[in-house]
């Protein structure tokens, strides 16, 4: 093994020993906050979270309370901007899994359709926390992002009907309001319209951050602030006239009752909310409002996002690791045969314009096709063999990006594939094919082992926005197996087209730049083209395309708000496919190493993060 690779190794273990060390110190408040994992047994299954306890927080000074939870495809983790941020500022929080998220189960059939499964198991996290000697009762907030400020919606709404049945039922106000264990909400991403349709208030305070340019609530977010909705909230929660445009940020208070509603309409997309310092602000304002922080800190005095940056040096450290830990292996006699002396580089093409051109117009075709395949996936490939929501449609769409692939090194090429196995490296005989297997399933699970120190050590993972390496559960590599084929489809072309372009005249870092960008085209269309239109027409595109659509077409708008931000990941993760697509055919002379490594860690990766309709 060189020194230089040596160094690498090294490097890449202190990068992610960093980000241990000083994400989980960022997130614990330097040791002033407890981490731990809490499980919860209920009728439906079981839910799972952190619990995040301040040290001032004790059974004689008990602490005011929060319930976090994630949005549609996400975990606990994606709340550790405002779970960093209230624990810190004195409040006990529950990040939480919600039910077929992260390592909760997928609910039970007989109890889907309960306010406990359809709050996603919030309700059932608040009624534990009024359980804990250190928790103030009267004081537990919830929040949600997206799917969870739908949960936040539901919990709030629960806890106002047990305290309205109780004052129907003739218990006095105090009795009736014992009941209610929700005193203040914040709704991210999201909108309360049930208040509107029932024409009756939340009996606890609560504040609204709706993006002006959110993709999926395109018919209200740029007037919410000015909308008749908007208005008769503010009137039915402080019980008195209110018209015109609501002041953002300015708390309406009902003079009787004290509680408050407030609305935020900052200048975001959905998926910015939960990357957002400003939200962060509006967040802990809102809970400080209502629900005083035992440790006052003002509100643009925030840290998570340094501990971002760590999650990202370690998820960098991560993905550094793989090659020269590669190398490492193959140092040893039984796989030494797997490296290669020099790198097979092959000469440049007569016709450089060919060669863009067909790439080009391959990423375009898999631009052109991502929407379709990823709808067909979420129509035809939820079920008990393939339990995920939109890991299917991922995986069709992998498959049909791998058929283009595919088309494009034949073109390149110049003559049939059939017959060239040697010469395209992909026949390697079955000895060092089933070595090649082994190294690699090596390689991904001490790759792998460092995310699980991560957690194992300081409740960290790697990860920057929603881009999300996480531990996982035994019963998802059984999961990821499942969906393998699909991923295989893709990465073993990709490799086999990473491998074409190792050109002689061109340097690894050149060809590494070109098959990145390359890779991530078709993703990055979608990126733009959503996006960029938002600079001109004050909507995304798909808003001003599809937004008054009518009848089946109006399901497309809410699929064309998912899809791009299911696309946000696969910008990172195509270019670090084709980072060790080159640094790996270089060393081996064999498009199996990196095709087989990518195909894991990728379907594991995205196993691992998003939700399930069906147990596993």
């Amino acid at each position: 093994m060189k020194k230089q690779s040596k160094i690498k190794l090294a490097v890449s273990l202190i990068l992610c020993l960093i980000s241990i060390v000083f994400a989980g110190a960022i997130q614990t408040s330097w040791g002033k906050v407890e981490i731990s994992e809490i499980s919860l047994e209920t009728q439906a299954g079981t839910l799972t979270g952190y619990l995040l306890r301040p040290e001032t927080a004790s059974a004689q000074n008990p602490a005011p309370a929060v319930v976090a939870s994630h949005g549609y495809l996400n975990n606990r983790e994606m709340q550790d901007l405002n779970y960093i941020e209230l624990a810190r500022r004195g409040y006990v929080v529950i990040a939480m899994n919600a039910y077929g998220h992260g390592d909760s189960d997928v609910a039970k059939d007989a109890y889907k359709d309960t306010p406990e499964v359809s709050s996603g198991g919030m309700i059932e996290f608040v009624r534990y926390l009024a359980t804990l000697p250190y928790v103030d009762r009267s004081e537990i907030g919830v929040t949600g992002h997206s799917m969870g400020g739908g949960y936040t919606v539901t919990t709030m709404h629960y806890f106002t009907g047990l305290e309205m049945q109780a004052l129907a039922e003739g218990k006095s106000p105090e009795e009736a309001h014992a009941l209610n264990l929700v005193n203040t909400g914040v709704v991210v991403g999201n909108y309360p319209g049930i208040i509107v349709t029932e024409n009756q208030p939340f009996l606890c305070s609560f504040a609204v951050i709706e993006a002006k340019f959110d993709e999926f609530f395109y018919s209200s977010s740029l007037e919410v602030l000015s909308s008749e909705s908007t208005q008769t909230i503010i009137r039915l929660q402080t019980g008195e006239p209110f018209s015109g445009t609501a002041e953002e940020g300015k708390f309406y208070t009902n003079p009787q009752t004290g509680r408050s509603v407030a609305f935020y309409n900052p200048s975001q997309f959905h998926a910015t909310n939960h990357f957002s310092t400003k939200v962060v602000g509006y967040l802990v304002t809102a809970f400080d409002h209502s629900m005083p922080a035992p440790d006052p800190i003002p509100a643009n005095n925030q840290v998570w996002l340094l501990k971002e940056i760590f999650n990202l040096i370690g998820l960098i450290g991560m993905f550094l690791f793989i090659v020269p830990f590669t190398e490492l292996l193959m140092t040893a006699p039984f796989f030494e045969e797997l490296k290669a002396k020099t790198p097979d580089l092959i000469p440049a093409p007569a016709n450089m314009k060919k060669y863009v051109r067909t790439n080009v117009i391959s990423g375009i075709c898999i631009t052109l096709l991502t929407v379709p395949f990823l709808l067909l996936g979420y129509l035809l490939l939820i079920n008990p063999v393939w339990p995920q929501d939109t890991t299917g449609g991922v995986g069709l769409w992998c498959v049909i990006s791998g058929v283009f692939g595919l088309i494009a090194v034949r073109r390149g090429f110049g003559k049939k594939l059939k017959g060239c196995g040697e010469e395209l490296h992909v026949r390697i005989g079955w000895k060092k094919f089933g070595k090649t297997i082994l190294l690699s399933l090596i390689v991904c699970a001490v790759t792998y082992a460092l995310v699980f120190a991560a957690d194992f050590i300081n409740q960290t993972d790697f990860r920057f926005w929603t881009f999300d390496i996480r531990v996982f559960s035994a019963g998802k590599v059984w999961v990821m197996v499942k969906y393998l084929p699909f991923f295989a489809a893709y990465y073993i072309v990709n490799a086999l087209a990473v491998s074409r372009s190792s050109f002689q005249s061109w340097s690894e870092r050149k060809q590494m730049l070109v098959c990145a960008l390359f890779n991530i085209m078709a993703p990055a269309l979608i990126l733009i083209i959503t996006y960029v239109p938002t600079i001109f027409l004050g909507k995304t595109l798909w808003v001003a395309l599809l937004g008054n659509a009518t009848g089946v077409l109006a399901l497309l708008p809410s699929a064309m708000a998912l899809i791009p931000i299911l696309m946000i990941p696969f910008v990172p993760i195509l270019a670090i496919a084709a980072f060790l697509g080159v640094k790996l055919y270089r060393r081996t002379n064999s498009i199996w190493p990196a095709a087989l490594i990518n195909t894991l860690m990728i379907t594991m990766i995205t196993v691992a993060n998003t939700s399930f309709s069906f147990p596993y």
